[in-house]
Order: structure tokens, then sequence, then C-alpha cells
């Protein structure tokens, strides 16, 4: 009789639970976007939603709303004189509790002259000086991309006029510029490249990011004519933000997937309390697979990695909110040689190579908000620590090894950001801001020389030197229609002594309610690795010289005019034609062969003698048609057209290695809510890739027979191009909606038809035939992910 009263009790549970509707709690807050004080009382309303379901912030700006059925939903925020928001794509899981952080505009209208309009362009920037070439990568994009692996650079690719350098790595080529002027930021300051297995001296991406979704918050990226605060870039700006953690309930997530393990943790320091924290550790299972015979490494050295990233915020009633936030990582990897000798075919089965990577970032932050609700100071301090190690050996049939190549390079780098920003009125605000930078660096490079036979160094150097830059900033709304807003930027490097004033401005006109153009133009400067100041050489009496302690800044005007049209609520074209001026661009002194310039390597290190004489050139029109998620599909189409030149001391304008021409982007997905009860989610999403090729010097296929060994036609220097790029990614996944927790499970296959595109080529002296190197074919990336 109890078993039959215990089955009864169980089913009756079980029923009564599965006939429920699932729903779940959306929290976060709400504030003003220039002074980011607490907008207390603002209305948070659940578009669509009947009766109505909403709620209304509380005095420190956060909401709570309860009893959200568990779908995709969008939410309304209205508070009195401010402009409406709408937020899009808010997915509500089971599992753990949905949230987002809202910025409203003051509007410039008296209140009897209001008329509120709802902002569905969920794109525009979070920044809202940044008036061109601006994109929101919100952390659901990043998730639901194509083969984006939760990476936010490799999602990057897919806004128009941004390519990949190569598939096995993330580094970002903006309108035909050389990634290494890529601009990393964290929580508002400079960090040093957040990637795993970073690609030498200047780079600014690696074979996978060492920061996961599960941490990032909605974050900014710009790809020409920056506002004023953005120092030390030229062609991008990718201004990470790192979510709070829940300061109200404990959550969990843990992910097994191919390319790694990861779990994470978040919740309240103590029940009731404001305090909160987030935390997020990966590591790499590739290793585990190759021993069970699944080879995605290629036959080299398996790539292993690990990272921590975490962010706690301590908020206080008097001395504002201090932040701790931080990311770790270490990454090794490198090539196999081949142990039967007899199958060495070519030079370079000789060869083997490994690379060691660490990275660790230490940040501090505080926000403090003064009585009078119009002025806000947020200051930055971070700490962090790079070490870069690459050997190369050489060995014989005996398998001696001789190093041929070695390098370390250790930086430790203290940073502090700090500025005030005041706001005069709903019109009127100014920002000042300054940033230091102490960089801390023990640099070493030696390489075989094979003519000499003897082995050179090219930098042994250590010791430290300080970068300052400063700025200010003035936004002027004349409406709510029209906003102007100008800048001036500084900046002084004490290695080589040189400084750089860059103003900057910036326009949108609101023509019609549905159509906006937009200005945006500026100085820009950055600086090289300081690698690159202190290589040395030697001299005839033995003794050593820096050639390039003198270089100056790499320096860019940027000019920008946009265009964008709502074509309803949920399609929008926006258009943009652009001019680049690049000026005092690194050049190789008495350069024969005219290709030696920075704007055509992604990174890298030397000692040769450089100038800044050199120049160059990008312009070019971007088209994207994008409709927002809206009956559970999306879409959008990019298209790129553009020039990329330089011009070395002989005055001749050539092709960049990276002027590709075209790009062009494809990508779209559908969700189908399953169920009995519709609360389980199947996604289908595709995104498609094609572009020029990049640009190549030819070799000279009889010279380079006749000299055994390859010779290249530098007279026709980076006028043939490899075959064109063209890749299919596709995702599928699949959510499952329980009670009290929820899984996802999810496969990406990047280049999904297998294509071999081509990285460049080579002359082959064992065959004495023009080969290819070629980049990843097809690559699946399964995951499995349980929240709870």
């Amino acid at each position: 009789m109890k078993t039959k009263l215990l089955f009864l009790c169980f089913f009756m549970t079980y029923f009564i639970v599965n006939a429920q509707d699932l729903t779940q709690t959306v929290w976060g807050v709400v504030t003003d976007v220039e002074v980011k004080s607490p907008l207390i009382g603002a209305i948070v309303i659940l578009d669509g939603s009947e009766p109505v379901l909403g709620t209304t912030t509380d005095m420190d700006g956060h909401f709570r709303l309860e009893n959200v059925p568990v779908g995709r939903h969008n939410f309304l925020i209205r508070y009195t004189g401010y402009e409406d928001v709408y937020v899009r794509d808010i997915i509500v899981a089971s599992g753990r509790e949905a949230t987002f952080t809202v910025q409203m505009t003051e509007s410039i209208t008296s209140l009897q002259e209001v008329t509120v309009v709802a902002n569905s362009d969920k794109s525009l920037a979070i920044n809202q000086v940044a008036t061109v070439s601006a994109t929101q990568i919100t952390v659901e994009e990043t998730s639901r991309i194509a083969a984006g692996i939760s990476d936010p650079g490799r999602t990057a690719q897919s806004v128009a006029g941004v390519s990949s350098a190569d598939d096995e790595g993330n580094e970002l080529v903006i309108r035909g510029n050389s990634p290494r002027g890529f601009l990393w930021r964290m929580e508002g300051i400079e960090i040093p490249n957040p990637n795993h297995f970073s690609n030498g001296e200047g780079s600014t991406g690696g074979g996978v990011c060492a920061l996961s979704t599960q941490v990032l918050d909605n974050s900014d990226f710009l790809t020409g004519a920056f506002p004023g605060e953005y120092g030390n870039a030229l062609s991008g700006v990718f201004d990470l933000n790192l979510r709070s953690g829940n300061a109200d309930k404990r959550e969990y997530s843990v992910q097994l997937g191919v390319l790694g393990a990861q779990a994470s943790l978040e919740g309240p320091f103590k029940k009731g309390g404001n305090a909160s924290y987030l935390v997020n550790y990966r590591y790499s299972t590739l290793e585990v697979l190759s021993k069970i015979g699944i080879d995605i490494s290629g036959g080299d050295i398996v790539p292993k990695w690990q990272d921590l990233s975490y962010k706690m915020v301590f908020p206080t009633e008097k001395a504002g909110r201090f932040t701790l936030w931080g990311l770790g990582g270490i990454s090794s990897a490198g090539s196999k040689i081949v142990q039967d000798t007899s199958l060495w075919m070519y030079r370079g089965d000789h060869y083997k190579d490994t690379e060691d990577h660490t990275l660790g970032i230490a940040g501090l932050t505080h926000n403090y908000i003064f009585k009078n609700n119009k002025t806000y100071i947020k200051t930055v301090a971070a700490y962090s620590y790079t070490n870069d190690q690459v050997v190369v050996d050489t060995l014989n049939y005996e398998f001696d090894p001789t190093i041929i190549e070695q390098s370390d390079f250790i930086y430790n780098t203290l940073s502090v950001s700090s500025f005030l920003h005041h706001k005069f009125n709903a019109g009127n605000s100014i920002r000042a801001g300054v940033i230091f930078h102490n960089r801390a660096f023990d640099s070493k490079a030696t390489y075989l020389n094979f003519d000499t036979d003897e082995f050179e160094t090219q930098v042994d150097d250590k010791g430290s030197t300080i970068m300052l830059e400063e700025y200010v900033q003035w936004m002027h709304r004349f409406n709510n229609n029209f906003e102007v807003n100008a800048g001036l930027h500084y900046t002084f490097m004490a290695v080589n002594d040189d400084v750089a004033f860059e103003p900057r401005l910036g326009a949108r006109w609101k023509a019609t309610p549905k159509s906006t153009f937009n200005f945006g133009a500026g100085l820009h400067s950055r600086v090289e690795p300081i690698s690159l100041y202190l290589g040395q050489r030697q001299k005839e009496d033995g003794s050593y010289e820096q050639p390039n302690l003198g270089l100056g800044l790499t320096k860019a005007a940027h000019i920008v005019l946009g265009f964008n049209l709502e074509l309803s609520r949920d399609i929008r074209l926006k258009t943009e034609v652009y001019y680049q001026y690049l000026y005092n661009v690194p050049v190789k002194t008495g350069d024969t062969t005219n290709i030696f310039s920075a704007l055509n390597f992604s990174s890298g290190f030397t000692n040769e003698p450089l100038v800044n004489d050199g120049t160059g050139r990008n312009y070019g029109v971007e088209v994207t048609l994008q409709k927002f998620f809206s009956n559970q599909w999306y879409g959008f189409a990019t298209a790129s057209l553009f020039q990329s030149k330089y011009t070395m001391p002989d005055n001749v304008e050539r092709n960049t290695a990276f002027n590709s021409n075209y790009i062009f982007n494809v990508v779209g997905g559908k969700e189908w809510k399953v169920g009995k009860r519709k609360t389980n989610v199947f996604g289908a999403n595709v995104r498609g890739i094609l572009r020029g090729g990049y640009r190549t010097v030819p070799i000279n296929l009889q010279a380079s027979i006749d000299q055994n060994g390859e010779v290249l036609d530098y007279d026709q220097a980076y006028e043939t191009k490899v075959p064109d790029y063209f890749r299919i990614d596709i995702g599928v996944s699949y959510r499952k909606n329980l009670p009290t927790w929820s899984w996802v499970l999810s496969l990406d296959i990047q280049n999904v038809t297998g294509r071999l595109n081509v990285y460049n080529e080579y002359y082959s002296s064992e065959r004495n035939v023009v080969d290819y190197n070629y980049m990843n074919g097809l690559i699946p990336i399964l995951n499995y992910r349980v929240e709870f």
C-alpha cells in the first residue's frame, strides 16, 4: 500500500511539474547613458505580454521580472523624460536567470513635447559617441554565429569589411589594414592580445580566444574614425565588457566539447547582499581526443590551453562601486618531426618547433557618481604579464637537435586609466581622461644565419618605458535628431620621444524617423612593439647599434560617411563609404624589393633599419542588409568593395598584401519551438564567406630552378593573388528546458564543403614546382552544456 501511495505521489508531482508552463526570472539594471546613475522607477515591460507583465527599477536602478515564460523575448523600457529603449532577443531559459543592462538617453525635448519612438536598432554601439563604423557585438550573436565557436574575434569576421588573416587564427583584417593596427580593450582599458597561441610580436590574434562567452557582456567593435577616448589604434578596436554575476542566486554551467571543457559559477557572496562573483575556467581536451584517435591537430604537437576569467563586484553605499576582474591563460603547441627518416623527402622534414605562451591580466575598477547625479569618475588599474617563447630546431639523421631560432619576449605592464565625465544638461556633456602605461620588457631573439653559419642576436634588452595618453571629448545634442561630438587625443611614447595630437569629429543626423546620416573623421596613431625599437645589429668593430630607437609612431587620417535606413521594424540597411590615409609608416631603409612596409605584415619582429617614409591608402564602400531576429529567424548580408595601397620611398603606389578587393558575407538562422509545450528550441545557422585572395609576390620559376632556391619577381610584387577564399559554415543546436535546469547540444562545422583554400605559395626545390600551403579543411565542433 505504501509503495502504491509513493508511486501515486511521484506520478502526480511529475504531472503537475510538467503541466506547468516553464518560467524564469529576468534581471538587470537601468542607468543614464552618460553619467551611469541609476534610473529609479523605470518601467520594464515584456513586449507582447497579455496581460501585461512588467516591473519597475529600485533605488539602485535594478529590476527583477519574475515568471517570464522560457523562450526568446523583447522588452520595452520607459522612463519619464528619457527616450524609450527596445531590447531585443533576450533568451530566457529554465537553467539560469536571464540578464541585460539598459542605458537610456535623456530627451532634449521638453516633457510637453515628447514623442517617444522605441529604439529597435540593437546594432548601435554601446558608446554613443561612436557615430560611424561601430557595431555592438552581443553575447547572443557570439554564441549563435555558425562556427563562431563562441569567439568574439571569429564572430566579428561577419561584420562588413572584416576578414580573417587565416583559418587557424582570429586575427582581423579590417578594410585592407594589417591586423597589427588593431586594439583590444577590456573594462575600458587597453590590454595585451587576449588570445591563445599568439602569432608573434605585434600579433593581435591567435588560435583561440582566452575569453569565454560565459563571462562576456555586449561589447563594441569599431572599424574606423574612432572617438576621442580611443588611442593606439589604426585599423579597429574591440572594446570588451565583462558581465556581472547574479547577486541574488547562485548559478552554474558545465560544458564539454571538442575544443575544451569548461565550468562557470556565479552568485552573491552572501545572501541578501549586493556583491557578486562570476568565475569561468576552461581546459583543452584536444590531447585527450588525440589519444583516442581523433586527430584535429593535423599530426603536429597537440595544442593545449587553459584559461581562467573572473569578475567580482562590490557596491558600497558611499564610496562607489569596486570591481575586481581578470584573465589568465597558458597555451603550447608545435610541430612534430617524422620519426622514420626514410620518409624525409623535403628540407622541412628536418625541422621541429615548439611555442609556449603565458597571459595574465588583473584589474581593479572604481566607479563613483557624485551627489549631483551629473558627474562621475571612473578609474581602472590593470597589471598584465605576457611571455611568448618560440624554439625552432633542425635535426640530423641521429635526431641530434640544433637550435636555429629562439625568441623569448616578456612584458610586464601597469596601466592606469581615469576619466571625469560631466553632464551639463540633456544636450551637453564633456569627458576628460588620462591613461598611463609603464611597460617593463625583457626581450631576447637569436637566429642562425645560414650564409655565415653563425648565430646573430636580433635583440637582447631589458628595461622599462612609459606611454602617456590624454584626451578630451565634448558632445552636443541640438535636439533629439541631431548631435555633434568633438575630441582631441594626445599620445607620448618615451622609448622614442614621439608625440601625436589627434583631433576627432563625429556627427549623427536623423533626417526622418527611419533614416539617419552619420559622419566621422580624425587622426589616429599606433605604437609598434617595443622590441622593434630595440632591435640591434652588430657593426664591423663588434659593437652593437639600435637603428630603430628613433622610429616614430605610425599615423593615419580617417574619414567616414554613413547612411542608415530602417526599412521596417526588423530590417535595416546600412551603407558607409570611407577613406584612410596612412603616413609615417615604417619601411626598410634602402629596400630594393620595395615590399618591406609595416602595412604588409600582420605580426613579427625585425632588426632591419626602418624609417617612417612610407604611406598608404584604403578606400571603399560597405553595405549591410540586416533582418533582426523576429518570427523565429534572422539574417544579414554584407558586401565590401575596397582598395588597399601602400607607397615606398620610390613613390610608386602598389597593392598591399591584404588588398583582396572584395568581401561578401551571408549569415542566417532559424529556430523552431518543439516539444509538447513548445518550451524546447531547435536552431539551425549558416554562414557563407567569399573574399578575394590575398596578394603574393610571384615566384620566378625558371630562375628558382636555375639557382636551386626560391627567386621572387619583386617587379610584380603584389600584382598577383592566390585564388579566392570561399567557405560555408553550418551549425545546429537543441536546447532542452526542464523545470530547474536546461541543457544545450550543439554542432558547428567550419568549412562544411571541405574546400582547401590557399594560404600562400612557395617554391619546392625538391620537385622544382610552385606549390601551395593550404588552410584548414572541414572542422566539426561538438559541445554539450548544462545550466542549473
